[in-house]
């Protein structure tokens, strides 16, 4: 009869297994925050950790002198590692840019609480942590002030559209005269309005029978209109402009934050993560991603232009040319204090009695460490990072969308030293201001096309080439597919149709047979 019976035995084995520690756990969020959330973030632990303090006028503490010993870098060398007190970036002498500065952006941050409330990106003077502390960019305060009053701006949304329209349509062009009235139906926050000056919603076709055109007509002259700066301008409501800034944003279809957009807008505006998760069926960490998305769309896409409303224009990182030619690259840490370990915790861990106390004061400590060198970890990584991609575009920041280089991760990364993965957290959702105007990070990096010189051409060079054909063709004969290639071709870039017609679509450019108008 077979034993049944059970045996024990034990057994050695070797494994390995990485875990993240909590300072690089924090390291990790701290790269992906942009500006406001990081000022956000550094708000919620001064008022929870005691041990955090502002490190105000007239300290001569630096921040991590306080601690140990670290880094107090504002401006890197591109390419290169941040050393400590530097203070430029000398990207080697260029030929002096011609045009002005194209600062027509608002970055007002969508927030968690949904399409209603938004967080601007400058602390107001009544929050008092914002009111006594240096600045720490090393951003010359005349250069600053050079770039703030750059970026203010007295032009109106409705002159800011009409020129745009100027350089799309030619004056002798039938669209134009429409196109006018059109624009004069944008309210001043960006919607469309029977009358700009009352609030109430319109639809396309109350709008067609005030302009006195035809719906096929109005359709064709809105998907021109939204193409324009700022994005999500030309839309009837705030969700269809949020749509049309995700697309512009390389937002798919299917992508979690247009789901939200398009399907949950009560859960989202009241703040229920938890009923929106459930109701979208993704994970915590996929639906903090998809937030993370929204915060950085406008609600009102017009409201830089309003004269009524302040205007605030705050990127994470300014490149500005200097006096001797050369480029440098500074973070716009403005609204952002520094901190330091309050030089009481030694008395507070002397004058703790009890066991609990003491071990309290040390994890406030380590915290409080942590998350200090964790920022300025942060802020030297960003502007590492920031520095290569500035070195590696410097042709588009001389000459505009036309020199822009095929770019890849990869690129940075071999340029830094830093991992792909750590440049794809460092670019997240971070905003570059240029003298060709503001930019996210993401920007930057596109697909690469072949061409006749041997030398590659950036997708979004080609996207822009693509709409400009479009912009100028005979709106009789409308360009198809095909004769977009061998245009294209004309100008030396090698492309298939069927890239053609993937392009325009991603462009939200309709196809040939729809464009056409007698």
């Amino acid at each position: 009869m077979a034993n049944l019976g059970h045996n024990l035995s034990q057994r050695l084995a070797q494994s390995q297994t990485l875990a993240l520690t909590p300072a690089m756990q924090l390291k990790l969020k701290l790269w992906q925050m942009n500006l406001l959330e990081l000022s956000q973030t550094i708000e919620r632990e001064l008022g929870e950790n005691p041990l955090l303090e502002l490190l105000e006028d007239g300290d001569e503490t630096p921040t991590l002198e306080a601690l140990e010993e670290g880094h107090d870098s504002e401006v890197a060398e591109a390419g290169a590692e941040v050393p400590e007190g530097a203070d430029s970036v000398d990207l080697g002498p260029l030929p002096e840019t011609p045009g002005e500065m194209n600062p027509d952006a608002d970055l007002e941050a969508f927030t968690e609480a949904g399409i209603s409330q938004v967080q601007e990106t400058e602390m107001g003077a009544e929050n008092s942590w914002d009111l006594d502390v240096p600045r720490t960019s090393s951003l010359p305060d005349d250069e600053r002030t050079s770039w703030e009053d750059r970026l203010s701006s007295t032009e109106t949304l409705q002159e800011h559209l009409l020129g745009q329209l100027y350089q799309t349509l030619d004056p002798d062009d039938p669209r134009a005269v429409p196109f006018e009235a059109l624009i004069d139906h944008v309210d001043p926050k960006g919607f469309l309005r029977l009358d700009p000056d009352q609030p109430t919603e319109t639809c396309p076709r109350e709008l067609a029978q005030d302009l006195g055109i035809g719906e096929d007509l109005l359709q064709e002259l809105l998907e021109i209109l939204q193409e324009f700066d700022p994005s999500g301008v030309g839309c009837f409501n705030v969700k269809e402009s949020l749509l049309v800034q995700l697309r512009h944003a390389g937002a798919e279809p299917d992508d979690l934050a247009v789901r939200i957009i398009q399907e949950q807008t009560d859960l989202l505006s009241q703040r229920d993560n938890a009923k929106l998760r459930k109701a979208m069926g993704c994970t915590e960490e996929d639906l903090g991603e998809a937030l993370a998305v929204l915060r950085h769309l406008h609600p009102t896409p017009g409201r830089a232009f309003d004269p009524e409303s302040e205007r605030v224009v705050k990127p994470d990182v300014v490149v500005l040319k200097g006096e001797d030619g050369n480029w440098k690259v500074y973070l716009n840490d403005e609204t952002v204090p520094r901190l330091r370990v309050s030089g009481e915790y030694r008395h507070f861990l002397a004058s703790a009695e009890a066991k609990d106390d003491k071990d309290f004061i040390r994890d406030k400590y380590r915290s409080a460490r942590d998350f200090i060198r964790g920022v300025e970890d942060r802020n030297r990584t960003v502007l590492r990072v920031s520095a290569s991609i500035v070195e590696l575009q410097r042709e588009f920041l001389e000459h505009g969308i036309e020199r822009l280089r095929p770019m890849v991760l990869r690129d940075v990364a071999e340029s830094t030293g830093f991992h792909e993965s750590t440049i794809s957290r460092v670019v997240k959702a971070k905003t570059i201001h240029t003298p060709q105007g503001l930019f996210d990070l993401n920007y930057f990096f596109s697909a690469s096309l072949g061409s006749n010189s041997g030398d590659d051409v950036s997708a979004t060079v080609v996207k822009h080439k693509i709409k400009a054909l479009v912009q100028a063709e005979d709106p009789a004969k409308p360009l198809s597919d095909e004769t977009i290639a061998k245009l294209l071709e004309r100008d030396g870039i090698k492309v298939a149709r069927r890239t053609v017609n993937k392009y325009r679509e991603e462009c939200k450019i309709p196809p040939a047979s729809r464009r056409r108008r007698r």
